[in-house]
């Protein structure tokens, strides 16, 4: 009977076969030492990540608690005008960690609110290193159009920044200082036409109080400047939302004074309840907008283009005040000269000034004849000049580049 075994194996000799059996014994054990000296290899990896991790992990815990200890410390309080300057230097050590720690890139959440129309907001801080110091932020952000905000604030940047700013709550407003071009122009529009005044070249006789109308509010920015200004201003605040409010007094440090009165209602209904009452305001200040990703006319609200309006405003500027408007639109070039025209029909004089490189314009009106940017230009560069000079920006030298030549309109 033939044999099952392979032709090869039938012809192989007990010694050739018992060679064939030695050297693949020795091939095993060879590969079994390759194969546990990888796995140690691997293993001594996996461990050494390991460890590795666990260092990472108990370093990021000590960091956590060491600032939440010295944030909640007595000894790291926020005014430092007792300490003394030895306890200042050690402050200041742990200083550029701390500013590390907050310009990371993150921006960091503080709340969240909705208004009665369901739009939604979140409050935003952010920090950045500008080569010179360290610069805050806070924002109240749109959440449906990131790119939209409804208010930004400089933040107060104190004199050592101790691990008690870790908590983003503890900065303060810097309301001195606002962000936005057109909050300070239009605040400014009111000297540059001569509707509120300094009282510089008037007599010895003190200022009579002065009257704003600011209608939206935003998070208070324009009203914490105005705030500032050493002059007897009283100044009325419309606000149609009260959830924007109670964000301008929460996170945006919103001025309380007996100077200043907050009415929550509908600017529309307001200017005409004002002019039934017969009040005049020697600035108006129109700051309201449209809050949808969509709109392509943001500011102004559209309810403040209609005639009724437009009359009732240019009433309670009465014949020497001052009516300033935001202008903003989805495509800045477009249309801006369109909606500046129609509130000539109702004042005597408008101009529309750009006030941003990239084309954003404010119309400023009054009831003075022939009171305009073209007819006028000198007088009011330099009241705009006196207004740099009080308050120390340098609104009058941009102004003037932006609009060399402004035509009637």
């Amino acid at each position: 009977r033939p044999s099952s075994l392979p032709v090869i194996a039938q012809l192989m000799t007990p010694e050739m076969d018992n060679s064939v059996r030695r050297r693949r014994k020795a091939a095993k054990e060879i590969k079994v030492k390759i194969v546990e000296r990888t796995h140690g290899r691997r293993g001594f990896r996996k461990k050494w990540q390991l460890l590795l991790a666990i260092a990472l992990f108990l370093q990021t815990m000590g960091s956590l608690i060491y600032y939440h200890r010295l944030s909640s410390s007595s000894s790291d309080p926020a005014d430092l005008s007792s300490l003394t300057e030895e306890q200042k230097e050690e402050l200041r050590a742990h200083e550029p960690a701390i500013i590390r720690n907050l310009t990371d890139g993150t921006q960091f959440l503080l709340g969240r609110f909705c208004d009665s129309a369901n739009d939604c907001f979140t409050i935003l801080q952010r920090y950045w290193w500008n080569g010179e110091g360290l610069t805050a932020q806070r924002i109240i952000q749109y959440e449906l159009a990131e790119s939209w905000a409804l208010t930004m604030s400089f933040l107060v940047t104190p004199e050592i920044v101790t691990a008690h700013y870790l908590d983003h709550t503890r900065w303060r407003v810097d309301h001195a200082r606002p962000v936005w071009s057109y909050n300070l122009m239009q605040i400014a529009a009111g000297f540059m036409l001569e509707g509120l005044s300094f009282g510089r070249n008037s007599s010895s006789q003190p200022l009579q109080q002065q009257r704003v109308l600011q209608i939206g509010m935003g998070g208070g920015s324009a009203t914490g400047f105005l705030s500032t200004m050493e002059l007897d201003l009283h100044i009325d605040v419309v606000e149609l939302e009260p959830a924007v409010y109670e964000a301008a007094k929460r996170w945006f440090d919103f001025p309380q004074s007996p100077n200043i009165d907050v009415h929550i209602m509908d600017g529309v209904v307001f200017l005409r309840k004002a002019v039934e009452a017969g009040l005049t305001f020697d600035s108006l200040i129109l700051d309201t907008s449209v809050n949808s990703a969509n709109a392509t006319q943001v500011c102004p609200h559209p309810a403040f283009m209609q005639e009724q309006v437009m009359k009732d405003m240019s009433k309670v500027i009465g014949n020497t005040g001052v009516l300033s408007v935001n202008v903003f639109l989805s495509d800045q070039l477009k249309n801006q000269e369109e909606i500046a025209a129609k509130f000539t029909a109702y004042f005597k004089s408008c101009s529309a000034l750009t006030i941003t490189s990239y084309g954003q314009k404010f119309v400023v009106c009054t009831n003075r004849e022939g009171f305009d940017w073209a007819r006028q230009r000198q007088r009011m560069f330099a009241n705009l000049a006196e207004f740099d000079d009080v308050i120390g920006t340098r609104i009058a030298p941009t102004i003037d580049k932006l609009n060399p030549v402004i035509s009637d309109l």
